[in-house]
């Protein structure tokens, strides 16, 4: 794709295209290999930096199990191929070029969004007391009840059906977030976009560790199951597979498609994104109620999930103004996210 500029003035060009003729092994032996990682590191560097060294102590501070034992493989591997990354990239031993920029991209991403898959193992092997009890105690004393229970009078084979689809379409609104945007775009925007996912991955799933829960489907007695059909079991289907079962608080179904509804709406401006936000926003609010509905949730892993996407959303959007400066004009930092050369098309406001 063709690359355009916005009315910035190119500004979102210089910072992406800085480091192509800079950052060489001269300049890590002029100033330092420690000062080159403080003077490079991003933002969501040292989110993702602190995350791992959180989860890593935890896990390898708990009881000895199955579980913790696979937890501290799972979790060493993502830690040092994060850390490992960082360095190299950040204190600019790789290159620069598009081999740089590719596997920063790669593993930063992995390292983060991978660290899902290992909270099947981190979670139950941290062996937690289970906190359900007093989740569901903060929804009667607010509301007087609690959601998942409270909509069961509408567990119809139509409700339960429309639900289940927006619930299980989270997963590709997950993909559909990133990945394009990650490996096509450049700029403030993108920035802004991973910068807010980072946060509110690496809070969200450290949240769980300190928040742990089943959710109400396994803590409360139903009168009767969910009367679903096709999507309802594909749901099933898809948390028995991959879901990391005490990770309730906060409720990232929630999280996630808020803050891209969020960052959408406030680049509502640009050519793609105007006609994005609109769909996110009514797909958002039924993955939220569908959580509840599903009876993944209490309402305050709800509330929770809407206050970190609005924190991050927030954040992201303050931060990116700082973060674009790395790069431009005689500033010798490294951009945040160098330009990978595949026709990315300029993305900031």
């Amino acid at each position: 794709m063709g690359c355009f500029l916005d009315r910035s003035g190119g500004r979102e060009d210089m910072s992406s295209n800085a480091s192509s003729t800079t950052g060489t092994f001269s300049d890590v032996e002029e100033i330092g290999l420690g000062r080159q990682l403080v003077q490079n590191f991003a933002i969501q560097d040292w989110i993702a930096f602190a995350f791992h060294i959180y989860l890593t102590t935890r896990i390898y501070l708990a009881p000895d199990s199955l579980e913790s034992e696979m937890g501290r493989f799972w979790q060493s591997i993502l830690f040092f191929m994060t850390a490992t990354t960082i360095v190299l990239v950040r204190g600019r031993m790789i290159p620069a070029g598009w081999f740089r920029a590719l596997i920063y991209r790669v593993v930063m991403f992995g390292g983060v969004a991978g660290s899902y898959f290992g909270l099947k193992w981190v979670l139950p092997g941290l062996a937690p007391e289970l906190l359900d009890m007093e989740l569901m105690q903060i929804d009667i004393a607010v509301l007087g009840f609690t959601p998942a229970v409270w909509m069961s009078k509408w567990n119809t084979y139509a409700v339960t059906e429309w639900l289940s689809f927006f619930y299980w379409s989270y997963f590709f609104i997950l993909g559909l977030m990133t990945l394009p945007w990650l490996f096509l775009a450049r700029g403030k925007m993108l920035i802004e976009l991973m910068l807010g996912a980072t946060i509110v991955c690496c809070f969200g799933h450290s949240l769980y560790t300190l928040v742990p829960g089943v959710g109400p489907y396994a803590a409360i007695e139903f009168s009767e199951p969910l009367n679903g059909g096709v999507f309802l079991a594909m749901v099933m289907a898809t948390v028995e597979s991959a879901g990391a079962v005490l990770d309730i608080f906060p409720s990232l179904h929630t999280a996630y498609p808020t803050f891209f509804a969020l960052w959408s709406f406030s680049n509502r401006k640009h050519r793609i994104v105007k006609w994005v936000w609109p769909i996110l926003a009514f797909f958002s609010l039924n993955i939220v109620v569908s959580t509840m509905f599903l009876r993944w949730h209490w309402a305050i892993d709800v509330v929770a999930g809407l206050m970190l996407s609005t924190f991050a959303w927030r954040f992201s959007l303050y931060a990116a103004n700082f973060e674009m400066l790395k790069g431009l004009g005689g500033d010798t930092r490294q951009p945040v996210w160098e330009k990978l050369g595949l026709g990315e098309w300029a993305t900031g406001r």
